[in-house]
C-alpha cells in the first residue's frame, strides 16, 4: 500500500509549498525568454511512486518509469525516437519478463543488431517521422502518435517514451486532446518552451513524478521528464503529493 508507506506529514509539506512553486512556475510561463534556473528551481515531482525505476542505460537514454511490474500484461508501450538504442525496450521486457508489446519508431534505418535484438522481445520496429501531420508518402512516411495508433489498432498506450529532437512541442499536445495514455517519458529540447509544454501536459490530467537534468547539456537544461495521468494512480500504486504545474 503507497499510502501506507507515506507519511501523511509529507503530502501536506508539498500541499503547503505548492502554491509558491505554482507562482514562479507562472513567473516562469509569462517570461519572454526562461532562462533555466526559472523553470528548474521550482520543480519537483506531484506524485509519489514508490517503484519508480530508471529504465534502459544507465548512462543517457535512460527513462523513469512507474512500477513497470503493474502494467497488465500485453500492455502496449510506444518507443518514439531510438537511433537504434533499444536498451530501453530490452531493459523494460527483462524486468517485466516481455509483459509489453512494444513499437519502437525512429526516422532513420535502424541498425541490424537492434533489429535482431528488437525481434527477440516482442518489439516491432517501423521507420517513420513523428509528426502533427501524417504523410504517408513522405520518405520516411509521417505519422502523428494518433494515427499511428490506428495503424496497429490500439486506443490506448500505457507507456509513451518520447525523444523527437524539439518535435515534442507540437506533436504532444495534439496527441493529449484525443488520446489515452498512462504514462509519459519525454525529453524537453528547449528550455524557453518547456513551462507551456508542461503546462500543457499537467492540463491533460498528468502529473510530473520525476525530471533529470541531461549532464550532457546543463546549460541548456535539457531535462528527460517523467508523467503519471491521475486516472492511472491506482494502477501503478502512486499516491498524488501535490499539482502545481496545471492551471
Amino acid at each position: 500500500n503507497s499510502r501506507a508507506l507515506l507519511d501523511p506529514r509529507v503530502i501536506d509539506f508539498f500541499k503547503a509549498h505548492a502554491l509558491q512553486r505554482k507562482s514562479m512556475f507562472e513567473t516562469a510561463l509569462n517570461a519572454k525568454q526562461a532562462t533555466v534556473p526559472q523553470v528548474l528551481l521550482p520543480i519537483v515531482e506531484e506524485v509519489f511512486c514508490p517503484s519508480l525505476v530508471r529504465v534502459g542505460s544507465v548512462g543517457d537514454g535512460g527513462k523513469w518509469v512507474c512500477n513497470p511490474w503493474a502494467m497488465p500484461r500485453n500492455g502496449v508501450v510506444f518507443s518514439l525516437g531510438s537511433n537504434s538504442d533499444i536498451s530501453f525496450e530490452s531493459d523494460f521486457q527483462t524486468i517485466t519478463d516481455n509483459a509489453a508489446n512494444i513499437l519502437t519508431v525512429d526516422m532513420n534505418t535502424a541498425s541490424k543488431s537492434a533489429l535482431d535484438g528488437l525481434a527477440k522481445i516482442n518489439a516491432v520496429f517501423v521507420q517513420a517521422m513523428i509528426a502533427e501531420k501524417t504523410e504517408r508518402k513522405a520518405t520516411p512516411p509521417h505519422y502523428t502518435v494518433q494515427d499511428l495508433m490506428k495503424e496497429i489498432n490500439h486506443d490506448h498506450i500505457e507507456i509513451l517514451k518520447m525523444d523527437i529532437e524539439g518535435a515534442e512541442f507540437t506533436v504532444l499536445p495534439q496527441f493529449l486532446d484525443t488520446n489515452s495514455v498512462c504514462q509519459i517519458m519525454v525529453e524537453i529540447h528547449n528550455i524557453t518552451q518547456t513551462p507551456k509544454l508542461l503546462r500543457a501536459v499537467a492540463n491533460a490530467g498528468f502529473l510530473l513524478q520525476k525530471y533529470e537534468l541531461n549532464a550532457f547539456w546543463t546549460g541548456v537544461g535539457l531535462c528527460e521528464y517523467s508523467f503519471l495521468h491521475e486516472n492511472c494512480l491506482d494502477k501503478y500504486e502512486a499516491v498524488k503529493l501535490a499539482s502545481y504545474l496545471k492551471d
